[in-house]
């Protein structure tokens, strides 16, 4: 576990993001699409310019993350590419998170922002209560990640995945979106949980089917970020490897463009999955990966030392995965005597196993 780390600087000033540019009460029973957009109550913007109103006239996408929640994570440099398609359409991206019980303190969503921010190129607020998590995401009966599209008539236009905001912009952006569209992107949302089940399933031909008729179906969705590394897994099941290999380079090169430490640490994982028949060149692919991952998160950060050293040993290298084996020892002070015990356990490995290659 993390420690608790202290919050520096508090901001004594609160600033209040409402449709009607004032201070509307920051409570609702139930808030869904077509309500008059509640207040954004933020204590510091980190990145970005304040946004004291929600004007009339203009689009806002409100997305709620924490700094724990890797799928919130996962999902920004799709938020980052759709605000760089839409910024001059007048559509303004906020990052909103707030201090919770999991330590998402100021400190930790500023060195976050620090790091990420610029190239993310969207705005990021923090919020030291809850009252605004609570008013939006408790009342919409939500958890994040969760985006809120909020309209010209200042009204929700849509509450839901950041991950649906490709189909769902450009209806509101060009004022054809309506009540059916709401009712029809719930739909969506089931049609993508039924292909998170197949993709996640042993039959691979059958995962791929889905998801080839999904991505045609909706190909303004076809980029979700959830969708890569199964999708690699399942073409390395069918022995396509070509295809997995190219689609693997494609969002390794994408991931180190954005930063994307999540999406480098799941190719890199199912690269060298066991499950999967391997050669030396998607070996080579998966520490490819694992490399750019350390190179970004810095030769402090314990899981991307972690996940070198078992794409080195993967590739049959021992020395190399003791050495970044060690590493990733040396680099737990800060998580729990557990943590260090089980990362220890598994680097055991490294001198008992052998492995054929």
């Amino acid at each position: 576990m993390h420690k608790l780390l202290t919050v520096v600087g508090v901001v004594a000033s609160i600033v209040l993001v409402s449709a009607a540019g004032q201070q509307p009460e920051l409570k609702a029973k139930h808030l869904a699409a077509g309500d008059l957009t509640p207040a954004l109550r933020v204590t510091k913007w980190l990145q970005g310019h304040e946004i004291k109103e929600f004007a009339a006239g203009k689009i806002y996408v409100v997305d709620f993350w924490a700094t724990w929640c890797d799928p919130c994570i996962a999902v920004m440099p799709q938020i980052s590419r759709l605000q760089k398609e839409y910024r001059e359409k007048g559509v303004s991206f906020i990052g909103f998170t707030a201090l919770d019980e999991k330590d998402n303190t100021l400190e930790k969503v500023t060195l976050f922002v620090s790091k990420r921010g610029p190239k993310l190129g969207y705005s990021f607020a923090y919020s030291e209560d809850r009252a605004t998590y609570d008013t939006w995401i408790a009342s919409a009966k939500r958890t994040i990640p969760c985006s809120f599209v909020i309209g010209k008539d200042r009204k929700i236009a849509f509450v839901g995945h950041p991950m649906f905001l490709g189909e769902v912009l450009p209806k509101v952006v060009a004022g054809t979106w309506v009540k059916a569209d709401v009712e029809s992107m719930a739909k969506v949302e089931a049609e993508v949980m039924v292909i998170f089940n197949s993709l996640s399933g042993s039959n691979a031909e059958e995962g791929l089917n889905a998801l080839l008729e999904f991505q045609k179906k909706h190909p303004l969705l076809s980029g979700i970020p959830y969708f890569i590394s199964p999708r690699i897994r399942l073409l390395l099941l069918s022995k396509k490897e070509d295809e997995a290999r190219k689609i693997a380079d494609e969002a390794i090169a994408k991931a180190i463009e954005s930063d994307d430490t999540i999406m480098l640490s799941k190719v890199s994982a199912i690269l060298r999955s066991p499950e999967v028949s391997m050669n030396r060149a998607i070996l080579a692919l998966s520490l490819k990966s694992a490399e750019a991952w350390l190179k970004i998160a810095g030769d402090k950060d314990m899981f991307a030392l972690w996940n070198l050293a078992e794409s080195h040993f993967a590739l049959g290298d021992k020395m190399k995965a003791r050495e970044y084996g060690a590493k990733a020892i040396a680099a737990t002070n800060n998580e729990s005597g557990e943590v260090e015990k089980y990362i220890q356990q598994q680097i055991k490995r490294f001198d008992e196993e052998k492995k054929d290659k």
